[in-house]
């Protein structure tokens, strides 16, 4: 084999995938014909070049263009026959926009980013579906104070989360098996610290280190602020006195 042709093997395969629209569309056409409750689900093909799917819930919509969602779907590992595609296409359902309702009902404070840059941290409200956490924003109707109980009410319900704390060496690990449900521990700190006493570690002086979507580190000053310096993602590093202060996105 010449050096070229040795060389060309260690290139990465193309994917030369592709998915058929009117497969997509086909799709569509069931998954509209089915229905879901509490859903209305609409197949727009008065452009046949641009078929899109709308979802409906409450006072929330969502519209894909068809064609924008095939390339989407070349390039996750679904397969691209009938079952792969209605698999995107639930899993594209479960991405719509969260409702007021959903949120008041279920919503779970969590931190994530937020802000112009997307580097501010912020508690925001999400709702756990197959897919992962949907971030709720208030709909610009809400009432300030149906969005101040929804918050409220995240914020209680995050405190029941299921967060494992395992200490190594000086630091406490917080990770959930959803790891972006790791930072609902630090709603309630207090309760934190208690179980980090139990695990020997006097952390009342110390600061966290959060990355959103990873577990959260709670250690002292000193080594959080190593931590931190050693993470290649971004990452914050706060006493865990000024987590309650952090605002809402």
């Amino acid at each position: 084999m010449s050096t070229l042709g040795a060389a060309l093997r260690l290139l990465p395969r193309l994917d030369r995938r592709t998915c058929d629209l009117g497969d997509l569309v086909d799709a569509a056409r069931l998954l509209v014909a089915a229905g879901r409750p509490g859903l209305r689900l609409v197949l727009d093909e008065d452009d046949p070049r641009h078929p899109a799917l709308v979802v409906e819930e409450e006072e929330r919509s969502r519209r894909t263009d068809l064609g924008d969602l095939a390339g989407g779907i070349v390039g996750s590992q679904l397969d691209l026959g009938p079952a792969g595609l209605a698999a995107a296409l639930d899993r594209w359902l479960d991405e719509r926009p969260v409702t007021d309702a959903e949120a008041a009902r279920r919503g779970i404070a969590v931190l994530g980013w937020a802000g112009p840059a997307g580097d501010e941290l912020a508690w925001q409200v999400a709702v756990q579906r197959r897919t992962g956490l949907m971030a709720w924003t208030p709909h610009p109707f809400t009432a300030v104070l149906d969005v101040l109980s929804v918050q409220e009410a995240a914020r209680a319900r995050a405190a029941d989360v299921v967060v494992r704390c395992t200490a190594e060496g000086p630091v406490l690990l917080l990770d959930a098996d959803q790891p972006h449900l790791a930072t609902a521990a630090l709603s309630a700190p207090e309760q934190v610290l208690a179980r980090a006493a139990a695990l020997g570690l006097r952390l009342s002086d110390g600061s966290v280190v959060i990355t959103p979507g990873r577990p959260v580190a709670w250690a002292g000053q000193a080594v959080a602020q190593r931590l931190a310096g050693e993470t290649v993602e971004p990452c914050a590093v706060l006493r865990w006195r000024e987590l309650s202060n952090l605002p809402w996105s």
